[in-house]
């Protein structure tokens, strides 16, 4: 039992943390930062949120101003790496149904109808798995999902495979519940 509460404490304190760092860029009058909060928006990008002002904010992957942030803390006891089979996982977030892939989507559709100007984030002491089909797809600079990458570069048998090799790898590892496979198939 000790155990479980010292893994609650230390991640309640990796928010804590990530929540007073931005909220201390607040007190710097050249910081594009004009609220935070934490604990409320979209379901599992709630943790923490950043906004924007609209005249000084920040930029996306694309260029586009970037008006609001909302973020998904984890916390991991154990040094380890994550990939695409983790996003498309509910087990990942300790939810029953929906992943976080698909909980971005959802967010997505409600806060950024256009798909600009809010990011969602997911924030965690794992690194991206060096070997994931997943890394090719994130931005180096910009750390964001590479959407064009995803879904429409000229290259989409090599993708496809490796989406097909990290959805097989997930099945294998996943212990009961729906597949990877119905969880992705749902996503599109």
């Amino acid at each position: 039992m000790t155990q479980a509460v010292t893994v609650r404490r230390d991640g309640d304190t990796f928010q804590a943390r990530l929540f007073w760092y931005h909220a201390a860029r607040l007190l710097d009058p050249e910081s594009p930062i004009v609220r935070v909060g934490f604990e409320t928006g979209p379901k599992s990008f709630d943790d923490i949120w950043v906004e924007y002002d609209p005249a000084r904010s920040a930029v996306d992957q694309y260029g586009d101003p970037l008006r609001r942030k909302h973020m998904q803390c984890k916390w991991h006891v154990t040094p380890d790496s994550y990939g695409y089979s983790h996003l498309v996982d509910p087990e990942f977030i300790n939810a029953n149904a929906r992943s976080l892939l698909q909980r971005a989507r959802e967010a997505q559709i409600v806060h950024a109808p256009q798909g600009s100007g809010v990011r969602f984030k997911l924030v965690t002491n794992w690194r991206l798995d060096r070997n994931d089909p997943l890394r090719e797809m994130v931005g180096t600079r910009s750390g964001a999902m590479r959407l064009e990458r995803l879904y429409g570069s000229p290259d989409r048998q090599q993708q496809g495979r490796s989406r097909a090799q990290s959805l097989a790898r997930a099945s294998r590892h996943r212990r009961g519940g729906a597949s990877a496979a119905r969880t992705h198939a749902r996503l599109r």
